[in-house]
């Protein structure tokens, strides 16, 4: 059995990204992850046959340059020439099956007359529903931002905090203000696991942490054990809550509160020549069984567009899914040339989570277990990195105090 600094269980951005700020500081550290890929959430799909060169992703579509904190990894990783500009296109809505601007579905008046309330209502404390109905009008937000938020999550977002999905950040003005690189988003996770002083560990389940005194031991379902001054979390809630509750059942019942959705996500590459849809970014239907389109138009190929489609859990199979991607693209199911499928388990956040937090990192206080995902600060990557240096940061005290 191998002793580490720390063993990290999950290898999404969120985990990675706390291995890279252990492994910077010295630290032996392993991340331990049940698949045989790395990365979670940002799922760079490359198809190796029919399209050469040509990805579609399957989580996360595109980093910003308000991500300090990202910005500061790919740095440190010596990436930041291979940021790659997003070309600019439309967004579409999705009305009775026909595409539409977004404008064309706003009533003006309405708007004109709510806006002026962005000036003196507080998000703090409402969802989205209650505060943004009043920022563009009832009637506004039912036809058109309900589904625009929607969109976001990919799950219904009227009842999710009103200051979660859109956070303030300062902007870096020397990096494109939009980007990804020429393989995709998965470079970074690629290369942070592949990094100086992390251990990976594909393929591995976690299936249980066991207290040792000051020390940790987590127990894979292929009979490995590791040992560990320190262990991190960087799964679900669910998973996170299952690995804790035999030692820590006050802080996994915590955990196993916060809500989560599942979205089936399918990623398609169609032969440019076959489509007739105009270029857009993306589409966000009024209703169905999807939530949102992210379309490759925004990084072109020479031959091949690619569409990605976050459909609702369990509604639908493969067949009738590309059947209605088919119908939303205007081609026939038999010119989808390429297909890739992900299922991702994401957060449903509620009004009151930043109470839920509060009360998970009292739980952690004087512990060396550490806690990230994006569930915590936030969905988006910047959020989930943010969460990890958040926590490194902690250990980093704690270690101080016990060896000062």
């Amino acid at each position: 059995m191998t002793k580490y600094d720390i063993v990290i269980i999950g290898a999404g951005i969120s985990g990675l990204s706390l291995a890279h700020y252990a492994a910077g500081a010295g630290l032996k550290t392993l991340v331990v992850e049940k698949t045989e890929r790395v990365g979670g959430a940002v799922h760079t799909h490359r198809f190796e046959t029919g399209a050469p060169r040509f990805w579609v992703e399957l989580g996360a579509h595109t980093c910003y340059n308000s991500y300090a904190k990202l910005l500061g990894i790919v740095e440190d990783l010596d990436m930041i020439d291979q940021l790659m500009r997003r070309e600019k296109a439309p967004f579409r809505m999705l009305v009775e099956d026909h595409l539409r601007s977004i404008p064309s579905q706003l009533n003006f008046v309405e708007l004109l007359a709510s806006v002026p309330r962005l000036f003196f209502l507080k998000k703090q404390g409402q969802s989205v529903k209650s505060y943004y109905s009043r920022i563009v009008g009832k009637g506004n937000f039912d036809r058109v931002f309900t589904h625009l938020f929607s969109a976001v999550p990919s799950q219904r977002a009227d009842d999710f905090p009103a200051d979660v999905l859109f956070k303030r950040r300062q902007r870096r003005k020397d990096v494109l203000r939009s980007f990804t690189l020429p393989n995709g988003l998965q470079s970074v996770t690629d290369a942070i696991a592949s990094g100086p002083g992390i251990e990976t560990a594909t393929g591995s389940d976690a299936v249980q942490i066991e207290a040792k005194g000051r020390s940790f031991e987590v127990k894979t379902a292929n009979g490995e054990r590791h040992a560990a001054d320190s262990v991190a979390l960087a799964t679900s809630p669910v998973d996170s809550a299952r690995l804790l509750c035999p030692d820590y059942p006050d802080l996994a019942n915590e955990l196993a509160q916060v809500r989560v959705a599942t979205v089936e996500t399918v990623g398609v590459a169609i032969a440019k020549e076959l489509l007739s849809v105009e270029k857009i970014a993306g589409i966000v239907p009024t209703g169905g069984s999807f939530f949102s389109v992210v379309s490759r138009d925004t990084v072109t190929h020479d031959g091949y567009r690619g569409f990605t489609f976050h459909f609702k859990g369990d509604q639908l199979d493969l067949d009738a899914k590309l059947r209605r991607i088919a119908e939303v693209l205007r081609i026939s199911s038999n010119q989808i040339e390429l297909v890739a499928t992900k299922q991702n388990i994401v957060p449903s956040f509620r009004v009151g989570h930043e109470a839920c937090v509060k009360k998970i990192d009292s739980m952690l206080a004087g512990k060396r277990i550490l806690l990230t995902g994006n569930y915590l600060r936030g969905m988006s990557i910047e959020d989930c990195v943010l969460r990890s240096a958040s926590e490194f940061s902690r250990l980093q005290t704690q270690t101080d105090s016990i060896t000062g």
